[in-house]
């Protein structure tokens, strides 16, 4: 009966670093999924890792207090790999921010499903687009690989978190910014030429109203510019995304 206690106890630090992560990480966590879903996706991914960790996991904690406090660890490794994974669809979302911004479609907002907050339509698109891509290319087995590799190198019980994960995660929250610069750049650039090419038009033809054309024109030129660009965001996700699993096992490493 002590044994099978034992293991059940094993098993829940197990279920409660995967579900840290899962709920996190917009892949799995997204909030479109239903909830019955996404306990029944960390349950099956907790028993899978489960037997390589049950032979050779460490002495549990008698009292209680000591196993919640353990409990909160593996819940924390679990947050903190998820939050770096939702960083990276932040920046697309940013991204899409300011080019809804230049385009003029700020007034024009949807309801993000896994934020609860309003984003740009751009920003849902690009999202949309990101994840899509992020499973074309495996990219979820990426972080279910960085998931499992934590157990090898963070054994139950093992976790510390120290300085360099939250300057490491600090780190990953400025490259939100570049993110969304190096995604945004082309349709600012064109949207930026647009405006000058308008500004001199309203300056040689001043009867001509500006205003009225100069909405659907920035749009049009926006939305062609965004639709030219899609084979430059999606080498720039490939990379991103490779770029990913480096900043994953480094995170891994500065818990061990």
């Amino acid at each position: 009966m002590a044994y099978w206690l034992d293991q059940f106890h094993v098993f829940l630090l197990v279920l409660l670093r995967v579900s840290a992560l899962l709920i996190v990480a917009p892949i799995f966590g997204h909030h479109n999924y239903l909830n019955q879903a996404k306990v029944g996706l960390a349950f099956m991914v907790s028993l899978v890792i489960f037997p390589l960790v049950a032979t050779h996991h460490p002495v549990l904690p008698t009292g209680l207090y000591p196993y919640a406090f353990m409990m909160v660890r593996e819940a924390m490794l679990g947050l903190v790999l998820g939050y770096a994974v939702l960083l990276l669809f932040i920046g697309v979302q940013f991204a899409g921010q300011l080019a809804g911004l230049q385009m003029g479609l700020d007034i024009v907002d949807v309801i993000d499903p896994h934020s609860g907050g309003q984003i740009s339509i751009i920003g849902q698109y690009l999202n949309i687009l990101a994840i899509l891509i992020l499973l074309t290319i495996d990219g979820h087995h990426l972080v279910l690989q960085g998931l499992a590799r934590s157990f090898e190198v963070i054994p139950l019980g093992g976790v510390v978190l120290r300085e360099a994960v939250m300057l490491k995660i600090i780190a990953l929250t400025s490259e939100v910014f570049v993110i969304a610069i190096k995604i945004s750049a082309p349709v600012i650039l064109a949207l930026f030429l647009v405006s000058v090419a308008l500004g001199v038009l309203a300056r040689t033809v001043p009867q001509m109203n500006i205003l009225v054309i100069g909405f659907p024109v920035q749009l049009a030129a926006g939305i062609g510019v965004l639709v030219a660009s899609l084979p430059l965001f999606y080498l720039l996700m490939s990379k991103l995304i490779n770029t990913l699993s480096r900043h994953l096992m480094a995170l891994i490493e500065f818990m061990s």
